[in-house]
């Protein structure tokens, strides 16, 4: 019997076809497959399927900030989820330190998608209590921001997922965020054992 096909999204012809055998990666990759290849460099609503797998992340139930329940904002910038109250203090910030975005409002780039989808907000908190910038829940989440956004450990952090980003948009196939971290990883080892040490001179 041949798989069956279901409707996932009735408003967007993009993404109406999707088969009921595939796993949740397999559709969010064949989502961004055909935003790249059929979108380009325009700016579409975030994808079903990629919403669904971006919404299991651990994390990302909460704003990665204040802790509020089901986050409806993001910061794109380090591929986080945020709330609408935290989103107006990201705002602020600066899209030097934080661009925002609205998960059902905005369109959004095959960039930022895969951004969202490497991301998480565990992953970012677990960063940022490494470098003994671990947020501060409720009121004072708000002037905590300052701290954690303007630092230098927070800009190592946005060009990090921006590279990893740059390297699993290169392959083509997203295959899910285990896949992608090993292919980063192997392309740094790659980079390293081609470095050449220049002898010492005497």
């Amino acid at each position: 019997m041949p798989p069956q096909a279901s409707l996932v999204e009735p408003s967007s012809s993009l993404f109406t076809l999707v088969d009921d055998d595939m796993t949740l990666v397999e559709k969010a990759s064949d989502e961004l497959r055909r935003i790249k290849k059929e979108k380009k460099d325009e700016l579409v609503p975030f994808p079903p399927n990629c919403f669904e797998l971006m919404r299991s992340i651990t994390g990302n139930d909460r704003c990665v900030d204040c802790g509020s329940h089901h986050p409806d904002w993001a910061s794109v910038s380090y591929g986080a989820l945020i709330c609408m109250r935290c989103c107006g203090h990201h705002r602020s910030l600066g899209v030097q330190f934080s661009k925002v975005r609205s998960l059902r409002l905005d369109h959004w780039s095959h960039a930022q998608i895969l951004k969202m989808l490497e991301g998480g907000n565990q992953q970012l908190d677990g960063f940022f209590e490494r470098h003994s910038l671990s947020s501060t829940k409720g009121k004072e989440a708000a002037a905590n921001l300052n701290k954690r956004y303007r630092t230098k450990a927070a800009k190592f952090y946005r060009d990090g997922i921006q590279q990893h980003v740059e390297t699993v948009n290169e392959t083509g196939l997203y295959r899910g965020r285990r896949a992608s971290r090993r292919l980063s990883r192997e392309k740094n080892q790659g980079a390293a054992s081609m470095t050449v040490v220049s002898p010492e001179r005497s």
